[in-house]
């Protein structure tokens, strides 16, 4: 086959597959079923209102119960930046208060680094004296929130119930989500399950207009390679806009909905969730900020100077010109051809499709950068590689048009213009430049005089 037929043929494949990614997505659930390591093994105890002799049972060990939420605020890590939560549980008859972390995890478990990439995750809770564990938090300045939950004997008896049966070896373990189940939404569903689900009542309606795009670029704004590869891969499933019920993926958000819940009590009053709010430490480092910067115009800045760059030396005489564009063009290609490629594979059949499934990224960033990246050094030459290069560099540079003009559209808009702000003017600056070499080897081509023999 032709370097043109093949090329198109790999275009074509790679185009149904990244269209029927955005058009279905693949639920993170459909992936592969959790393996065993990840999952309870034992039934939960359960829920209030099931039996009268249970609850009765939980209403007098409740009566000894204090529940509350311990939130803690951004540390200096990476993953330390999204803040903590605990549930503590003290009992006034041994004055013990025990604060249960459902963030656990370990760096040195088996085969930690594939299951992070593909999102299948071992987290577990652990339970801890919830002194001790506040004062890690102090010791490394972050702030420290505490609010007691309002919850009658039968609701903390149940909680008590349920952090030991969860604590157990073999139900302690779970597969963690970046937004669907972590350490902060694992406490939101327990305090629900004991409220027999009237919380996830009260936090269903949509409040604030927050996304989960939107609120990760804002925590990891100042990790500018963090920040970049965030915008880079969270597809349109990202881009929705969240209830209040979904923003508790943040435990600063869910402490300050916890604030806010108010429920009827027997005589029809209201009555807020939580009866006591401190802060028992106050951090002195900068909070966070509010929002996410906006980048976009430094984001078209870069890609237009990379493109003028690109262009200059496609112009410029000499040897050193044309070493400095082959290996610029080069890297260019390989980068986003690996990126693209791990976007791809994200998006279809790892566990994160479900936030980076949909991704108009695709249009920019995608394999076939990979053919441009392996054929740019024939550009402008004669021959099947300086072709291919040449139908390749073309198709990104539409490929990436089409994206653009994508990203425009109400069915498709996704909220992470930065990334086409960069790419976009540097695939046609590299396709002009291309055809500026083209142009200029076909001028220096020397002209051949056909042979005339003559008879003396």
């Amino acid at each position: 086959m032709a370097a043109g037929g093949w090329l198109r043929a790999a275009v074509r494949t790679m185009a149904t597959v990244a269209v029927a990614t955005w058009l279905v997505g693949t639920p993170a659930q459909a992936q592969a079923p959790s393996l065993p390591d990840n999952v309870p093994t034992t039934p939960p105890p359960p829920p209030p209102g099931v039996s009268a002799a249970l609850d009765s049972a939980r209403a007098e060990s409740g009566a000894h119960l204090t529940v509350s939420v311990y939130t803690y605020g951004p540390g200096s890590a990476v993953f330390e930046r999204f803040g903590h939560i605990a549930l503590a549980i003290a009992d006034d008859r041994t004055g013990e208060e025990v604060a249960f972390n459902w963030g656990m995890f370990d760096f040195n478990q088996p085969n930690f680094i594939p299951r992070f990439l593909t999102g299948d995750t071992r987290y577990w809770m652990e339970g801890y004296r919830a002194a001790a564990f506040n004062a890690v938090y102090q010791s490394e300045d972050r702030s420290i929130r505490r609010q007691v939950l309002a919850l009658d004997p039968v609701a903390r008896g149940a909680l008590r119930d349920f952090v030991v049966w969860n604590a157990a070896e073999q139900n302690k373990y779970y597969r963690y989500d970046y937004y669907n189940d972590n350490c902060s939404t694992r406490i939101r569903d327990a305090i629900d399950w004991a409220l027999q689900g009237r919380l996830r009542r009260a936090l269903a309606g949509s409040e604030r207009g927050l996304t989960w795009r939107d609120e990760t670029a804002r925590i990891t704004a100042t990790d500018l390679p963090v920040y970049a590869g965030i915008q880079l891969a969270l597809g349109q499933p990202a881009d929705r806009d969240l209830t209040a019920w979904q923003e508790g993926f943040l435990p600063e958000h869910l402490a300050l909905h916890l604030a806010r819940v108010q429920f009827a009590d027997a005589a029809g009053r209201p009555t807020p969730l939580v009866r006591e709010d401190t802060v028992l430490y106050r951090a002195m480092r900068a909070p966070l900020d509010t929002a996410a910067p906006d980048r976009r115009a430094a984001a078209a800045l870069i890609g237009v100077l990379l493109g003028v760059v690109f262009l200059l030396l496609a112009r410029a005489p000499g040897a050193a010109a044309r070493t400095a564009l082959t290996a610029l063009g080069t890297a260019w290609f390989a980068v986003g051809g690996v990126l693209g490629t791990l976007l791809l594979l994200a998006g279809t059949v790892t566990r994160h499709a479900e936030y980076m499934g949909r991704n108009l990224s695709l249009f920019q960033v995608h394999p076939l950068l990979l053919v441009a990246a392996a054929c740019w050094w024939a550009r402008g030459r004669a021959g099947a590689a300086g072709r291919t290069a040449h139908v390749a560099v073309s198709m990104v540079a539409v490929i990436a048009l089409v994206g653009v003009v994508a990203q425009h559209l109400p069915l498709f808009h996704q909220h992470n213009t930065e990334v086409w702000f960069l790419t976009a003017p540097v695939h046609l600056s590299a396709a002009l430049a291309l055809r500026l070499v083209t142009r200029r080897s076909a001028t220096m081509t020397p002209v051949t005089t056909p042979r005339v023999d003559r008879l003396a």
